[in-house]
């Protein structure tokens, strides 16, 4: 079940209490109640005026000899799930009433989980700043500000944060980090692992400070780029322009035009000779549609791709941090064992909040594979910042090892999954079964122009293909194979977890290194639900 924890990163009330049950099923061991103590404290984090879920988590700590917290003074949860159902339509008009401050709260975090209303999320917390300081809320607010790039306000609020608010503290250590100032990132994430010892990103965070910030590698003729586009000749000039504005030092570019309909080969390439500006850009004209698979296949395949060490694929509606590629190329450098990288990508809404991270298996069987989701949280709050092993991650930037594939004999992208949809994903897990690993580097944010959370298909047809190609895809492996790709991933983010603790021991709180001590030794003894 910590491995729970460590997917999800932070727990909302619902999913929290959830654990929190399966864990203290029977005779819960003390372990199990100290992780569902803390997996109830992550929830009271995000809804601090939650009386029933303090109730809760009071009545877990007079299990276990814990001093109870205070009891928030605020209405039930059901009388403000009342209201803000009542003007689920208009939050903006409940926001101009008078608000009792659970209330308010709740519709912000809506706001910000959505991506909606920047500007009045600001206001409101500008104002909960200016009016009640040391409140709950403010140290989490920071951090929708940070996300809105409002670094005065995310200082206001960080200012007067509670001094107990491990979210402060964690958003300090970001921020030292974005300065390449380790010593007070280490500061500021072992102060919030003494408020929240159950933070498995902040050690994660540690190992990454303890490496330092070495001067990443620069790209050069071993790495190929590539991309196709199909009908958005505007979105597909916006990601080469942001492409080409990252250190990609002399890595070659390839662009497929996937027999797009919309606009002409001859407005394309005068497009990317305006984007361009003389740097090298490879066009090739495709007169029809090929799909996804058979475009990625194409470009791989091409010979110039087939004497590149590296190869990247993105898609044609993404922005591209700077050191996208440096970082990529470190991680598969310094592991040698993996074959494939991405990152954290978001929407493209104000708040940059979480659209994909990683995913694993939740459910193996005979032809049956249920996935973890995408995105387990939506706020970002630093949680995905880390750097870890995992099942799958998004297709939209990915960087491959090819010699690597080769030798191990990884297969191409299917075209069964034509047009599009689950292509990229089964392909990782075919880099699992044929004995490599995949790896995900969250220090990397991709904006993804195509906002998963509001663009999802709708029509009937477009659901079917989705699930079509699901169907295909859980039809391609055996029960038993899935069972040994799953026990696989499973040992090697273990193993990574281990190590990360060992490597952090010295640095730290003793809460912390009980607390992570105790649920190791009980998962290693013990059958967690």
């Amino acid at each position: 079940m910590h491995f729970f924890l460590r997917f999800r990163g932070t727990l909302e009330t619902a999913p929290a209490i959830w654990a929190a049950q399966q864990l203290l099923q029977g005779t819960p061991s003390a372990a199990h109640m100290e992780l569902a103590h803390a997996l109830l404290r992550h929830a009271l984090a995000l809804e601090p005026w939650d009386r029933e879920l303090a109730a809760l988590a009071n009545s877990l700590a007079a299990a276990m000899g814990r001093a109870p917290m205070p009891l928030p003074d605020a209405p039930a949860r059901a009388a403000i799930d009342t209201i803000v159902e009542r003007h689920r339509d208009d939050p903006l008009a409940l926001l101009r009433t008078d608000l009792p401050a659970p209330v308010r709260h709740r519709i912000l975090l809506s706001l910000w989980a959505t991506g909606q209303h920047p500007e009045i999320f600001a206001e409101e917390a500008h104002m909960w700043a200016r009016t009640a300081p040391g409140s709950p809320n403010l140290g989490l607010f920071a951090w929708a500000a940070h996300g809105l790039g409002a670094t005065e306000l995310r200082d206001l609020l960080l200012e007067r944060a509670a001094s107990t608010c491990f979210w402060a503290e964690n958003l300090r250590a970001a921020i030292a980090t974005l300065h390449s100032d380790a010593e007070t990132a280490r500061r500021h994430l072992v102060a919030s692992l003494c408020l929240e010892p159950a933070q498995p990103h902040a050690v994660e965070q540690l190992v990454l400070l303890g490496e330092g910030f070495p001067a990443l590698p620069q790209a050069d003729a071993s790495v190929h780029i590539l991309f196709y586009t199909f009908n958005k000749l505007e979105t597909t000039l916006r990601t080469l322009e942001s492409l080409l504005a990252t250190d990609i030092g002399d890595a070659a570019i390839t662009l497929l035009n996937n027999g797009s309909t919309t606009f002409s080969p001859a407005d394309l390439d005068a497009g990317i000779a305006r984007v361009a500006q003389g740097r090298p850009v490879r066009c090739i004209h495709l007169p029809i549609n090929i799909g996804a698979p058979a475009a990625r296949n194409w470009l791989w395949h091409l010979p110039e791709v087939q004497q590149a060490r590296y190869v990247a694929f993105l898609d044609d509606d993404v922005l591209l941090p700077r050191h996208w590629l440096s970082h990529f190329l470190a991680d598969l450098e310094a592991h040698p064992q993996y074959c494939a990288v991405g990152g954290k990508v978001v929407n493209p809404n104000p708040f940059h909040t979480i659209q994909y991270v990683y995913r694993y298996f939740q459910e193996v069987g005979e032809q049956h594979i249920r996935f973890t989701p995408n995105a387990p949280m939506f706020l970002d709050l630093g949680q995905y910042d880390v750097v870890r092993p995992c099942l799958s991650v998004m297709g939209c930037c990915h960087l491959f090892h090819r010699r690597r594939m080769e030798r191990l004999g990884v297969p191409d992208f299917d075209v069964r999954f034509s047009p599009s949809q689950v292509d990229d994903l089964e392909r990782d897990i075919q880099i699992w079964k044929h004995g490599g690993m995949v790896l995900y580097d969250g220090r990397v944010r991709i904006v993804h122009l195509q906002d998963a959370g509001s663009a999802a298909p709708k029509s009937e047809a477009s659901w079917a293909h989705v699930w079509g190609n699901h169907q295909k895809m859980e039809a391609k492996f055996r029960g038993q194979e899935l069972r040994a790709i799953h026990a696989r991933v499973q040992e090697t983010e273990a193993k990574a977890w281990r190590t990360t603790l060992a490597r952090t021991r010295e640095f730290l709180p003793e809460s912390a290194r009980t607390f992570w001590t105790t649920q190791m030794k009980n998962a290693s003894t013990s059958k967690q639900p």
